[in-house]
């Protein structure tokens, strides 16, 4: 008896049988293995958006207790919207990439 199990163990047939069902179930490993790597970092990325959201979540809440807050109101009006106190000077940095937009058009009209 023991020699026809062990035929059996040794046939062909069944060989590519269980060498079909280790590959079949090594793919399966490795597209899980994966899909759970993307859906880690579809995890991360969504906390970072949450973290984010909840930020200017708190920023609109500061911005909305202090409405009626005149230094509120100041800064505001100074930062959104340019004005100034009387007396006062406005000053605008001009940004670096506008002067060299303007170097590289002035050698090319030289």
């Amino acid at each position: 008896m023991p020699r026809n199990r062990k035929d059996f163990l040794l046939n062909p047939f069944v060989i590519a049988v269980v060498s079909l069902i280790l590959i079949i179930a090594a793919f399966n490993f490795w597209n899980n293995l994966s899909r759970m790597s993307r859906l880690e970092e579809e995890i991360e990325e969504m906390e970072a958006r949450i973290a984010q959201a909840e930020a200017e979540n708190e920023e609109l809440k500061y911005q909305l207790e202090n409405t009626a807050d005149e230094e509120f109101i100041e800064q505001v009006a100074r930062e959104k919207l340019g004005l100034v106190k009387p007396g006062e000077m406005l000053l605008v940095p001009i940004e670096e990439q506008e002067e060299e937009t303007e170097t590289e058009e002035e050698t090319d009209t030289d």
